[in-house]
C-alpha cells in the first residue's frame, strides 16, 4: 500500500471515535508493513458499499432534519412525490422525474397543484401508500389538531407549508394541494428531502422523537441497525417499488475526524465519502484507489451582512467589501475546491445562466473598493464583528479562508474581528437574525439552492425571523416585487428571467459577500460503480453498487 498518500503523523495522530475507527488505525498500520491494500478487510461482504460520513448522523425523520449528512442518508430510506433526474449532467438544476407521484399538472393561475400517485407502493412496514398517507404527512406539519402533529417538524416545514391553503384526498390516487396565492415552483419544492413521505401507521404508532431513530419509509433500503451520530446499516428493502437496488448492503460509518477518514478510504474500509475536504482530495488526486468527481451542486458560500447597522447598512460600504476579496486565491488555498462567486445565483441553480452578468459580478479590485468607501462615508479604519465556525462539514477550512479575508480586508483599511465557535452555536446565534453588536458571519447554504426561488428564501423582505432565515434583515421592494411576479409565472423561461434579474438587484445591494461555490468533490473507490456526477448532493442509491 502506498502510504505516502498519508500525512507522515496519521498514525499517531488518529484519535478513534469508536471501535470502527481503532479498527482503521490498526488495519492501516498493519498494511503498511505488508504492502497489501484491502478492499474487503474485516470480514466485509464484497456486495457491501461503506460510506464514510463527515459529519455525526442525526435522528433520521426528514420533517425535522436540516444539514447535508442527514438528508442525504433519507434519501436511501424515503422518497418525495417529486423527484430530479440523477442520471444526468448539467451545469442546472437536475430535471424533474416521478417519485410517489407519478404525474402532476398545475392550474392556469397556479395556485393548484395536482398529483396522481404512483400505484401499488408499500411502505417497509407494509402499510399501503396511498393519498391518505399523503394527507397524514400534511397534518404533521399543518394541522395543529391532528393526532399526530409535531411542532418542531411544523417550524422546520414551514418553508413549504407557508404557501399551502388545504390538502385534498379526492380519491386514494390523487392529492390536491390548494395554494395561498400563485406558485409554480410548487414540484420543484416537493423535491426536498424534508418532504419525504412517512409511514402513517409509524407516525401513529412511533411518532415524536423516535421516529427519527426508527425510520420507516418507501425507499430503496430500510434500516437494518441504528447506532445514533455513529453508524447505520442499511438492507434493501424488499418492498421498494422500484425493483432491486444494486448494493447488497449499505453501511454508514460516522469518521468526522478527516484524516482518519482518509485513513478508512486508503485501507478499503470505506468506498465513498461523498462531502470530502481539499486535503482529502490533494491525498487522492493521482492514485489507483480512489477516483475524485465534482458533482458541482448548487450551493453559496457567503459572509451574510447586517444591513440594519453602521456600517454594513450602507450599499456602497457593501459593495466595496466585495471588491476587495480575492475569491482566485481562496480557490488556491482549496486546491480548486471552490470556485468563486460573485451572484447570488449559484451554478447548478435553475435559474443561472452563465452569459449573463453572473458570469462576472464582482471582480478583485482593491482600488475600486477603496473608492467605494470612500463613496460610503465610512472613515476608515473601520472594525466589524463577525462570526465564523471553526470546524464541522463544509468548514474544515474555515479559519484559513477567514485569515485570507482579513487580509484582505485589512488593505483597504477593515479591520475583521472574526469570533469563531462550533457550527451548532453558529445557527443558534445567528437564528434570531443578527443583533446589533454583530455586523456579519461566514457560513454556507446548500438546501434548496437548485431551484430558482432559493433567492427569495435567501433575501425576501418577507423571510427575515422569526419567519424565515433572511438574518441580515434585508430589503429591497422591487427585488420583493421580482419575487411576486416569478412565483405566478408558468412559463419557465420567464420565471426565470424575472429571477435572474432579481437577482442582478440583489448583487448590486451587495446584504452578502459573496465568496465562492464548494464543488462539493466525492471520493470514490474505483471498485464503485452507479455514481453520476449530477449537479446535486445526492446520489441515487438504486443504482449505488460495487463491481
Amino acid at each position: 500500500m502506498n502510504m505516502e498518500l498519508l500525512p507522515p503523523s496519521v498514525r499517531s495522530r488518529g484519535r478513534p471515535r469508536h471501535s470502527f475507527t481503532a479498527a482503521i488505525i490498526l488495519l492501516a498500520a498493519g498494511l503498511a508493513l505488508t504492502g497489501c491494500a484491502g478492499g474487503t478487510a474485516l470480514g466485509r461482504d464484497a456486495g457491501t458499499v461503506v460510506i464514510g460520513s463527515e459529519g455525526e448522523i442525526p435522528p433520521l425523520d426528514p420533517h425535522r432534519l436540516n444539514g447535508t449528512v442527514g438528508l442525504r442518508l433519507i434519501d436511501a430510506l424515503y422518497d418525495p412525490l417529486v423527484r430530479e433526474d440523477l442520471s444526468k449532467t448539467s451545469d442546472r438544476a437536475p430535471a424533474l422525474v416521478p417519485g410517489l407521484a407519478q404525474s402532476w399538472t398545475t392550474s392556469a393561475d397556479a395556485r393548484t397543484h395536482t398529483f396522481t400517485l404512483r400505484p401499488g407502493v408499500l411502505f417497509a412496514d407494509g402499510t399501503a401508500f396511498d393519498a391518505d398517507a399523503v394527507k397524514v404527512n400534511f397534518a404533521r406539519i399543518m394541522d395543529k389538531s391532528s393526532p399526530v402533529y409535531d411542532k418542531t417538524a411544523a417550524g422546520n416545514m414551514s418553508f413549504l407549508t407557508r404557501w399551502i391553503d388545504t390538502v385534498s384526498t379526492p380519491d386514494a390516487s390523487t392529492v390536491v394541494l390548494k395554494l395561498k396565492e400563485p406558485y409554480a415552483a410548487m414540484p420543484r419544492l416537493l423535491t426536498d428531502r424534508r418532504m419525504s413521505i412517512i409511514s402513517p401507521a409509524a407516525l401513529k404508532q412511533i411518532g415524536g422523537d423516535e421516529i427519527g431513530l426508527k425510520p420507516v419509509g418507501t425507499g430503496s433500503f430500510s434500516v437494518q441497525s441504528f447506532e445514533q451520530g455513529k453508524r447505520l446499516d442499511l438492507r434493501p428493502n424488499p418492498k421498494f417499488w422500484g425493483g432491486k437496488p444494486r448494493a447488497a448492503k449499505i453501511i454508514i460509518e460516522a469518521v468526522t475526524d478527516p484524516t482518519t477518514l482518509a485513513i478508512a478510504a486508503q485501507t478499503g474500509e470505506v468506498d465513498a465519502i461523498l462531502s470530502a475536504g481539499a486535503q482529502q482530495v490533494k491525498q487522492f488526486q493521482h492514485n489507483d484507489i480512489m477516483a475524485v468527481q465534482y458533482p458541482d451542486p448548487a450551493n453559496q458560500y457567503f459572509i451574510r451582512l447586517n444591513t440594519r447597522i453602521a456600517p454594513t447598512s450602507r450599499p456602497e460600504f457593501r459593495q466595496a467589501l466585495n471588491y476587495a476579496i480575492d475569491r482566485a486565491a481562496i480557490a488556491r488555498l482549496t486546491g480548486g475546491q471552490a470556485a468563486p462567486s460573485t451572484h447570488p445565483i449559484p451554478k447548478g441553480n435553475e435559474a443561472y445562466d452563465a452569459s449573463t452578468r453572473q458570469g462576472a459580478g464582482y471582480s478583485h479590485d482593491p482600488g475600486k473598493a477603496r473608492r467605494l468607501l470612500a463613496e460610503s462615508g465610512v472613515a476608515t479604519p473601520v472594525r466589524l464583528r463577525v462570526l465564523s465556525p471553526n470546524s464541522g462539514p463544509g468548514f474544515t477550512q474555515a479559519t484559513e479562508i477567514m485569515s485570507l479575508i482579513q487580509q484582505d480586508l485589512k488593505a483597504i483599511g477593515v479591520e475583521l474581528d472574526v469570533q469563531y465557535m462550533e457550527f451548532a452555536s453558529l445557527l443558534a446565534q445567528e437564528g434570531p437574525g443578527y443583533p446589533d453588536g454583530v455586523h456579519g458571519s461566514f457560513n454556507g447554504w446548500t438546501t434548496g439552492a437548485a431551484s430558482a426561488d432559493f433567492l427569495e428564501r435567501m433575501f425576501s423582505g418577507k423571510l427575515v425571523p422569526p419567519g424565515g432565515v433572511n438574518r441580515g434583515w434585508y430589503r429591497n421592494g422591487r427585488v420583493d416585487a421580482l419575487f411576486d411576479q416569478a412565483r405566478g409565472e408558468r412559463d419557465d423561461a420567464e420565471r426565470f428571467s424575472l429571477y435572474r434579474r432579481a437577482g442582478d438587484l440583489i448583487a448590486g445591494d451587495a446584504p452578502w459577500v459573496f465568496l465562492y461555490q464548494d464543488r462539493l468533490p466525492r471520493l470514490l473507490n474505483r471498485e464503485v460503480t452507479g455514481v453520476v456526477p449530477a449537479t446535486s448532493v445526492y446520489i441515487d442509491y438504486t443504482t449505488l453498487g460495487r463491481r
